[in-house]
């Protein structure tokens, strides 16, 4: 089965109590730092096996990327696609596309961009708190399935 994993990333400090004055130097709360790896755990526990993780270029997503990778042995792989500031159904087109030579993948993004991809997907809505994700069957690329949501 191909298998898209939507991930949000985990809860991030706010630019004030982080002490940065850019929303893309927030770094992951220790809050996030234990939701991430918690999730990390969900997903190795369930058996998928990510040939690789991309992610937004925004520190929040590449720290739980990393965290993912370190728990999942996946190579990272940053993506401006994935940064929240490109139209939805573009980031569908770039994830199916990038799905194409994939099993397994796992993408990590922003609400509330990777809520809408997820809708144009499958047509579920559904609200992705911090460090949620979602698991998607792909194998039918005109009509992926969403088969796990975790909050």
């Amino acid at each position: 089965m191909k298998t898209l994993i939507l991930v949000r990333h985990a809860h991030a400090l706010g630019s004030l109590e982080a002490g940065v004055q850019k929303d893309s130097l927030r770094p992951l709360s220790p809050k996030g730092l234990e939701t991430a790896a918690h999730t990390a755990r969900l997903l190795k526990n369930s058996g998928y096996h990510a040939q690789a993780i991309l992610h937004s270029p925004l520190l929040r997503a590449c720290q739980t990327a990393d965290i993912l990778s370190g728990v999942l042995k996946a190579p990272m792989q940053p993506c401006a696609e994935l940064d929240g500031m490109h139209p939805d159904q573009d980031v569908c087109d770039f994830l199916t596309q990038s799905m194409q030579d994939k099993d397994c993948l796992i993408a990590v993004g922003h609400n509330p961009n990777i809520s809408c991809v997820l809708y144009l997907l499958t047509g579920q809505n559904r609200h992705f708190a911090p460090g949620s994700f979602a698991v998607i069957n792909m194998q039918d690329e005109h009509k992926p399935q969403l088969i796990c949501f975790e909050d």
